[in-house]
């Protein structure tokens, strides 16, 4: 990896810096719906806790388990 300190700057050093997230526990995210769930209607709502997985793998491997097709599960976030 290049050190940033060692490059030559072509309008000078930056005035600000970053730092680039990579690790699965930099993107923690915790969604809120913005109402409490009802319980009536013909869906099914769980809590899913994902690490490493992106959301379409996780929704394609729990239509797979519960046998149905993957168009119907949705998510949202």
């Amino acid at each position: 990896m290049t050190e940033f300190d060692n490059l030559t700057w072509l309008h000078g050093k930056p005035q600000g810096s970053g730092l680039l997230k990579a690790n699965p526990e930099d993107f923690v995210v915790v969604e809120d719906l913005g109402f409490r769930p009802d319980g009536e209607g013909e869906h099914i709502l769980l809590r899913i806790l994902k690490n490493g997985c992106n959301t379409r793998f996780v929704a394609d491997a729990l239509a797979k388990f519960l046998k149905i097709h993957a168009r119907e599960v949705s998510f949202a976030g």
